[in-house]
């Protein structure tokens, strides 16, 4: 996956800055009946759709998403935003902050987020093709991938990406990795790139 850290923006939703987008003027509120356990996990994650995502669509993505979450030891983390990203915003951001457009997920780590290509939650027939033979997954498989290796940076504020995968696949396999430096003793660009602005949609699921 992709990761963008630095000064000024984001990490596995790579060091990219929020405020280059306009963003749609709408508050979501919506009422759920988690499981405690669920409802504990997710405290301190906040859910954003970026500008261009129906109100429908974003809920039902976030919900998926959340799914996955609940899978790894998010209290770990601690507050963070996940952002999803339209398909078709998706290649022209990440060419703007000199990533690779195929990686369908990046992290910041100075705003605190992580920002997912819609793709990897709702069925795009050209995109989703063209990541399934990128990545030789089916797209939960690659899902489950995006949000590990995420986690892998976000937790640890990990710079280096075979590091990062590293921690994800433990995750992925259930078990409980550790950082292998205390967090945030080194920040870096590995992405390439100076930073530029990203702006998530106001459409917010709690």
């Amino acid at each position: 996956m992709g990761l963008l850290t630095s000064r000024l923006a984001v990490s596995c939703y790579v060091v990219v800055s929020i405020w280059m987008f306009p963003a749609v003027g709408q508050t979501v509120s919506e009422t759920s009946s988690p499981a405690a356990a669920r409802a504990t996990a997710l405290s301190g994650q906040e859910f954003q759709c970026h500008t261009g995502y129906q109100l429908a669509q974003c809920k039902k993505d976030i919900l998926q998403l959340k799914s996955v979450l609940t899978r790894y030891p998010l209290e770990a983390l601690g507050p963070w935003t996940w952002v999803l990203v339209r398909s078709q915003d998706w290649k022209p951001i990440s060419r703007m902050l000199r990533l690779n457009p195929d990686s369908p997920a990046f992290t910041s780590f100075d705003t605190r987020a992580t920002f997912l290509e819609e793709a990897l939650l709702f069925h795009n027939p050209e995109r989703t093709s063209e990541l399934m033979t990128k990545w030789q997954r089916s797209m939960p498989a690659l899902l489950e991938l995006a949000v590990s290796h995420e986690l892998g940076h976000a937790i640890c504020e990990e710079p280096n990406e075979a590091v990062a995968e590293r921690f994800g696949e433990d995750l992925r396999k259930g078990l409980t990795p550790q950082c292998r430096v205390s967090k945030g003793v080194k920040k870096r660009t590995t992405a390439g790139g100076e930073p530029h602005g990203l702006k998530p949609n106001t459409l917010r699921v709690p």
